[in-house]
């Protein structure tokens, strides 16, 4: 029997094997595979599949990184490089490698799925909100996508935008417990932030003012890839600002003011019918409800703007 003959029977056992979950019979199939045959994608692609199970990330490193100089053309190797880079918390390496999947792929979900996982363990979380809505975007399904964008709101301390992807997610899969999890903590941590809120107000601290100051004059330089995730994350929260300004003058014109103007059309001409009175209060509901939500957007947009100066000053 030649070597590629039986490499390819000893690759079908192995794959039976990861089949049955025999995950050491399956690593000790795949390695004599690449013994028999060096240029086997399938097997080097094998062996760190198994290895990336069983939690040995640098045996799954390796393969992983033999089948990317293999396999040039794909995006998936790349993509699977990345994912193990963050399993051993290496999210610089994890970064590199995904930036050049996204070279080959611009509509690889997984690609900046991974890439927000690589980001929020930096503690780069506008850069993962920025990952996680663009992987979320290619693949709108995707309940996991929705959960740690979620999570990275919480975090960031954005909570409406934290329960909003929660709900998403659970709405895609219901009995998904980790997101139930995240929208009580959210919800929780919302009436806590409600009722600690005092009417009166509160003083200036000072010191706070003048530590503000200080950090807001102090800046760094900003390596290459960083100045490029940094203007890349600044355009798309300034457009969206700017989108949400739009709606918001949009709805101004077209719905409140409209809807206002019927109030007072109504009362002016002593308009005695409820019917037309319920119509326009109806609308003026509906026209404020819109706006709020506009600005809600914006709002949010300009949190998340302010977070990342503040990101990109204090690393």
């Amino acid at each position: 029997m030649s070597n590629s003959t039986d490499a390819e029977a000893k690759l079908k056992e192995a794959r039976e094997a990861m089949r049955l979950r025999k995950m050491t019979t399956a690593i000790a199939l795949f390695e004599q595979v690449v013994a028999l045959d060096d240029r086997s994608i399938a097997g080097h692609e094998g062996l760190a599949t198994a290895a990336f199970l069983i939690q040995d990330y640098d045996r799954a490193i390796v393969h992983f990184q033999r089948v990317t100089l293999l396999d040039f053309r794909r995006v998936e190797p790349l993509v699977n490089l990345g994912a193990v880079y963050n399993k051993k918390k290496d999210f610089k390496a994890a970064v590199k490698v995904l930036r050049q999947a996204q070279v080959k792929d611009r509509k690889c979900s997984a690609a900046y799925y991974n890439l927000g996982i690589a980001h929020r363990g930096m503690n780069q979380l506008s850069m993962a909100v920025s990952a996680y809505r663009e992987a979320i975007r290619l693949a709108p399904d995707s309940p996991e996508a929705y959960m740690n964008l979620a999570n990275v709101y919480t975090e960031m301390g954005n909570l409406q935008q934290a329960t909003t992807n929660y709900r998403r997610a659970l709405e895609l899969r219901p009995d998904f417990d980790r997101a139930r999890h995240g929208l009580e903590k959210a919800l929780r941590m919302q009436e806590s932030n409600k009722q600690a809120l005092s009417p009166f107000g509160r003083l200036v601290d000072v010191k706070q003012i003048d530590q503000r100051s200080q950090s807001a004059a102090e800046f760094r330089d900003l390596s290459p890839e960083e100045r490029f995730d940094d203007r890349s994350v600044v355009h798309r929260m300034a457009s969206t600002i700017e989108r949400s300004e739009s709606a918001t003058l949009n709805s101004l014109r077209d719905h409140l003011v409209p809807a206002l103007l019927q109030v007072s059309h109504c009362f002016a001409h002593s308009d005695k019918n409820r019917q037309n009175l319920l119509q326009a209060a109806t609308q003026v509901y509906a026209a404020v409800k819109e706006l709020r939500e506009t600005v809600a957007q914006a709002t949010a947009s300009v949190t998340e703007l302010r977070h990342h100066e503040k990101e990109m000053r204090s690393q």
